[in-house]
């Protein structure tokens, strides 16, 4: 399952950062709706939190997590 779940995201190619304006302080959004930015701790587990790639989140690559799915997904385009 978990070797699925890192090939399908592979598939899929790398997110990247967005910077959507607004709260995080520095600019930058940190949550959008059930998505949390790779800056901040969340409970996806796509990579070993000791691997070199792995962001604060749980995955890597720049995507976000959505923390009701546990899941990895590519940084929102635009937070209502």
């Amino acid at each position: 399952m978990k070797l699925a779940l890192v090939l399908a995201l592979a598939l899929a190619g790398c997110g990247t950062d967005v910077d959507l304006g607004g709260s995080g302080g520095d600019g930058s959004v940190t949550q959008c709706g059930d998505l949390v930015a790779p800056v901040i701790e969340a409970g996806c587990r796509a990579c070993s939190k000791d691997a070199t790639d792995c962001q604060p989140n749980g995955c890597y690559g720049g995507y976000w997590c959505n923390v009701t799915a546990t899941d990895c997904r590519q940084p929102p385009a635009s937070c209502p």
